[in-house]
């Protein structure tokens, strides 16, 4: 035996409307409402009971869905409950929404008062608060220290009388005319820019110095490579896709170096060069008949011995002046 289902169908309001003998809709009504179908179907909506067929269960023709008016396809008026008043049960409550009045959350009170918007700055105003910069290096005195430490001393100056007359006064003659030594900047200056993590704080500093070299040697006779923490491992003159294996200048030109050495930066860069790295790299220099000359930030006092004896190395201080590159120098 199958189990009673608990649905309550149409075909079951048909059943106790027939058994209690109702006709009208009000009672179609209000057995839908007991037996929990909202509203009853109408009688003329029931299918007629075949001839001979005592068990067949009347059929509706359609379900009548909530505030249909039964035997209508309109829709009822819905009837409004009465406020207090709780609906009976199997009514549709078609009480309508009132909006209620929006209520703001409460404004929190603050001990302290909040601080002034701040005013707009104009672009000179902004430009004026921002510290000059202040080059390493005195400007009064710049030019002057860098063509001392460039500067390739040759015999071509003044005619050099005392050498020519102590020469002619022992009855030998003038070979060569001596002449008075002369600085000069003519064979040009090939600039090494470090530009790796431990020279980044100097950066202005070394275009700074890339110019006054420019506008005493000339753009002609200047050429800048960059490199990063030793020229050895690559530099050239663009970014750092096109450097190319490091190659000393011709002979003659004074090679500037504008790094700390591998004695600048952190202590545990991976990065960081080698005294042998640059051991190697001065000695190609030599060898092409040049002279390097190091402008290294950093004091004198932290310089390791082996600097002395590889290249000239000028302090890259405020404090450096002409006398002391011409007295420090080899």
């Amino acid at each position: 035996m199958s189990p009673v289902s608990r649905e309550t169908w149409l075909g079951d309001v048909a059943r106790a409307a027939d058994a209690l003998g109702i006709e009208d809709a009000a009672g179609w009504e209000r057995v839908a409402a007991l037996l929990g179908l909202g509203q009853g179907a109408p009688p003329d909506s029931v299918e007629p009971r075949p001839a001979g067929d005592d068990t067949a269960v009347p059929r509706p023709t359609a379900m009548p869905g909530p505030g249909t008016a039964a035997g209508t396809g309109r829709t009822a008026p819905a009837t409004p409950t009465p406020r207090g008043t709780s609906p009976e049960p199997g009514d549709v409550d078609t009480r309508p929404l009132v909006p209620t009045a929006h209520r703001p959350p409460r404004r929190t009170g603050w001990a302290v008062d909040p601080l002034p918007a701040p005013r707009p700055r104009s672009a000179p105003a902004a430009e004026a608060d921002t510290p000059p910069h202040l080059p390493l290096l005195a400007p009064r005195t710049t030019a002057a220290v860098l063509h001392a430490a460039l500067a390739r001393v040759t015999a071509e100056g003044d005619l050099d009388v005392e050498r020519a007359t102590d020469h002619l006064a022992r009855g030998l003659p003038l070979e060569w005319i001596p002449r008075r030594p002369l600085p000069t900047l003519r064979y040009g200056v090939q600039i090494l820019a470090d530009i790796s993590a431990s020279m980044e704080p100097f950066a202005r500093d070394v275009e700074d110095v890339i110019e006054q070299v420019r506008s005493l040697v000339g753009v002609a006779g200047t050429r800048v490579l960059r490199f990063a923490d030793c020229p050895s491992r690559g530099a050239g003159p663009g970014s750092r896709g096109t450097w190319r294996p490091y190659r000393p200048p011709r002979y003659g030109t004074r090679v500037l170096l504008l790094s700390g050495l591998g004695m600048i930066g952190p202590a545990f860069d991976p990065h960081r060069s080698t005294e042998q790295e640059w051991r190697e790299t001065l000695f190609r220099i030599r060898q092409h008949g040049c002279d390097a000359v190091a402008l290294v930030p950093l004091r004198e006092r932290l310089w390791p011995a082996w600097w002395h004896s590889q290249l000239r190395v000028v302090a890259w201080d405020r404090g450096t002046t002409v006398g002391r590159v011409v007295g420090g120098g080899r």
